[in-house]
């Protein structure tokens, strides 16, 4: 099983019906889905009206599940709310949509630190899934990059390393124009993504 955060960052760009095609015909993948502008409307509306962490996170959720409900309508995939009924799914991709009460029952920490790359992390251990992807705005020439350094330079949250290092799967990182050998990819990643070592 993979688990594949697909970043917000894709909400406006022209790549993301071609990731979403990619995905569909790739079985035992679960789509996490970054928070990208309806989380981003909620920084905003916290930085005016400077409501609670524990509000603003619950409602950076909710904005990862609302960008979720697009992409699974978008892309014709299922779609579910409980992590249990992903496991049922192996022959096909899915879309996982979060909930508060989840995250929140499981200890998830409600800060800006931990936003949806540390919540796909959060998912990969819960399902034992055996590779979790993160598709980022990014291209590095290294094979292998710690979290440290990743997370130093903005490229995971600062919460992602923590969460990481409890998965117990292979962690990797693809650039934005990988959709196009996506199969290929997923069954010999070593070859195709930068390993978060």
């Amino acid at each position: 099983m993979w688990v594949v955060k697909l970043g917000g960052s894709l909400a406006d760009s022209d790549l993301l019906p071609l990731w979403l095609e990619a995905l569909a015909e790739c079985p035992g993948v679960v789509v996490v889905p970054g928070g990208g502008p309806f989380a981003d409307a909620v920084r905003e509306a916290q930085v005016r009206w400077a409501f609670s962490e524990q509000i603003a996170h619950d409602m950076a959720i909710l904005g990862m599940r609302q960008y979720g409900l697009m992409l699974a309508d978008l892309g014709g995939l299922p779609m579910t709310s409980e992590p249990g009924e992903l496991l049922e799914w192996r022959d096909r991709c899915a879309v996982w949509l979060p909930l508060p009460k989840t995250l929140n029952a499981a200890g998830i920490c409600a800060s800006w630190d931990v936003t949806s790359d540390s919540i796909a992390a959060w998912l990969a251990a819960r399902l034992e899934a055996d590779n979790l992807l993160l598709i980022k705005h990014a291209s590095f020439s290294q094979p292998a990059l710690e979290c440290g350094y990743l997370a130093g330079t903005g490229v995971v949250d600062a919460g992602f390393e923590s969460y990481y290092s409890h998965c117990g799967c292979s962690g990797w990182i693809a650039g934005v124009e990988d959709h196009d050998h996506l199969a290929a990819a997923l069954a010999a990643p070593s070859e195709h993504f930068l390993r978060i070592a």
